[in-house]
């Protein structure tokens, strides 16, 4: 744990390393950028179709916004790439969806990893991540974040705005401008590259995402969407300095809003309030109540971690909700920082509570180094 008194930052210390547990690491997201750089540049090169137009390809979704978590049971994750066209392309959307397939088509590996998808084309790179490109063409001349997408199914165009979603979600993520977590690290004269720069939300969002691959994982039919969670966690966050309190505003509002609700709750697109992501839950209610069950279970067990139950419980409920895994790695890495800084003779204890915390402040004593001995 962080060295410091109080158990609020303790708990956040443990969350923040499970999140940078299950996120995109280093190597896998250096792969992926090599792939998207790849992938782009074989698009720009096309003298059939795209050269001579003006567009974009940006990466978007989890990626762009830092909320990475790697599903349970298989080593892949995710990568959504946007083929934005300027706007006056005058293109049908099956043109535009068609040109991009030819494309990619022509390219002796690509062909091969190709899989048509009803809004578009994934490029699966087997056991290790696939990458889901989307075509579209600008809406608004004045608005260059929102896109018409072709939507195979509907036959015609459909409105989005991928890159606007993402502006908005990290704007939320920094109505925070200094975590708990870097609080305490800068209070304390500790090295703040002991901990990733991420913000509350960002930690919350991907700590609730595995949360809802563990409880899904015998019966994932009704799997509550990453799009739905992200963007609740956005629009209920209130700025909160600290991961667990982030989640707890989160759940306790959700709860709050079911109660209220006549009817279901409704997910709205914040950058398209014409669009409502939740509008399977009509034609499907069953996935309304699934994600009422799991939103309901989280809460619960979040008012128990809330209460003093001593580190054993805690320990157990944190297990339930994350992974036994995923806790015990956290509790292995903040043991050798808590070591490391013990032997340089950083490390300290507050002699009126017997806290950890370092070995500079006023009212502690320095944390002896362990030896074989004991000495």
């Amino acid at each position: 744990m962080i060295v410091t008194e109080k158990k609020a930052t303790q708990i956040d210390d443990v969350l923040d390393r499970m999140a940078e547990d299950v996120q995109l690491d280093k190597t896998r997201h250096e792969r992926m950028i090599s792939s998207y750089e790849a992938v782009r540049e074989w698009i720009e090169a096309d003298e059939k179709f795209f050269k001579p137009y003006k567009y974009d390809v940006y990466p978007h979704g989890s990626v762009r916004i830092l909320t990475t978590v790697k599903p349970i049971g298989r080593d892949e994750f995710d990568l959504d790439i946007a083929v934005h066209l300027k706007y006056g392309t005058p293109h049908t959307p099956e043109r535009i969806y068609n040109e991009l397939r030819r494309r990619l088509n022509e390219h002796g590996l690509y062909k091969d990893m190709l899989e048509a998808k009803n809004r578009c084309i994934r490029l699966k790179y087997a056991g290790d991540y696939h990458m889901d490109i989307l075509p579209g063409v600008q809406e608004i001349e004045y608005d260059k974040n929102c896109i018409m997408v072709p939507d195979r199914e509907l036959g015609s165009w459909v409105s989005s705005n991928p890159r606007g979603y993402a502006d908005w979600f990290i704007a939320k993520a920094n109505l925070v401008r200094e975590s708990l977590l870097e609080k305490a690290l800068r209070a304390e004269n500790l090295p703040a590259d002991d901990y990733s720069k991420k913000k509350p939300l960002q930690r919350g969002v991907q700590l609730i995402k595995r949360y809802r691959d563990i409880y899904f994982q015998k019966n994932d039919s009704y799997r509550t969407s990453s799009v739905i969670l992200t963007t609740i966690a956005g629009q209920f966050y209130q700025g909160e300095e600290s991961i667990f309190d982030t989640v707890d505003n989160i759940v306790t509002t959700i709860q709050s809003r079911i109660g209220q609700s006549y009817g279901r709750l409704k997910i709205i697109n914040p950058v398209n309030p014409d669009e409502d992501f939740t509008d399977k839950w009509d034609s499907e209610p069953e996935y309304y109540e699934a994600f009422k069950r799991f939103s309901i279970h989280l809460y619960n067990e979040w008012q128990r971690l809330k209460e003093d139950n001593g580190i054993i419980e805690e320990s157990h409920i944190m297990k339930g909700l994350f992974g036994d895994e995923l806790f015990s790695r956290a509790q292995t890495n903040q043991a050798t920082w808590m070591e490391r800084y013990r032997k340089s003779n950083e490390l300290g204890m507050d002699r009126n509570n017997g806290l950890l915390t370092s070995a500079g402040l006023s009212g502690s004593s320095v944390v002896k180094s362990n030896t074989f001995f004991g000495g």
